[in-house]
């Protein structure tokens, strides 16, 4: 990802669809018999993450976080219950989102949970976690418009319009570049002159 995802606010992988409030569900997850609680859930996703050689876990909520960087215990309840664990794993980074359900612990603990399920497929000798977790690898996040032309964040309209025109001759179709290539340019163009206008 071009920026690091913060433990606080949410920072939720680009491209993975979010739940409608309307479709989430009260979690069933417990510890003990008790209800779970951030800490809990945290605990859990934590241990999970360690058992299949996962380093670097960030827990990402809409929930303060403590000051080892894990949600708080009795902190105010977000309206946007979603989290976000990132971590490596044999030095790929991860994410995995979860927003099934209405509280961040449940969500938590339902990512735990897939973990644990993902260890019990790895015994059969099939597939490896690294394999099994494959859809889960990071993207990195789109660029910015300024950071695909080049230039600094408040440039100027002669600024954007010099460092498109620099950027689209490199990369235009009909010499070395791709229509892709081109379309992103472009793009970043036009909304770096519609924040410049």
């Amino acid at each position: 990802m071009s920026e690091a995802p913060s433990a606080y606010p949410l920072s939720w992988p680009p491209g993975k669809p979010r739940t409608p409030s309307t479709r989430r569900k009260r979690g069933t997850f417990s510890k003990y018999g008790q209800s779970m609680t951030n800490a809990t859930g945290a605990e859990r996703a934590g241990a999970e993450v360690e058992r299949i050689g996962g380093r670097y876990l960030l827990i990402s909520s809409n929930v303060e976080v403590t000051l080892s960087g894990r949600p708080r215990s009795g902190a105010r309840i977000p309206e946007d219950p979603g989290v976000c664990i990132y971590f490596q794993m044999q030095g790929k980074p991860y994410a995995m989102a979860c927003d099934r359900y209405t509280t961040v612990e449940d969500n938590l603990a339902a990512i735990a949970a897939h973990i644990d399920a993902v260890r019990k497929i790895e015994r059969h000798g099939v597939a490896s976690a690294a394999e099994t977790l494959q859809a889960f690898q990071a993207l990195p996040a789109p660029k910015r418009p300024h950071e695909v032309l080049g230039i600094a964040p408040n440039a100027s309209p002669d600024e954007v319009r010099r460092a498109w025109k620099a950027k689209i001759a490199d990369h235009h179709p009909d010499r070395t570049g791709t229509h892709a290539a081109a379309a992103e340019i472009n793009a970043a163009r036009d909304a770096m002159l519609r924040t410049t206008a």
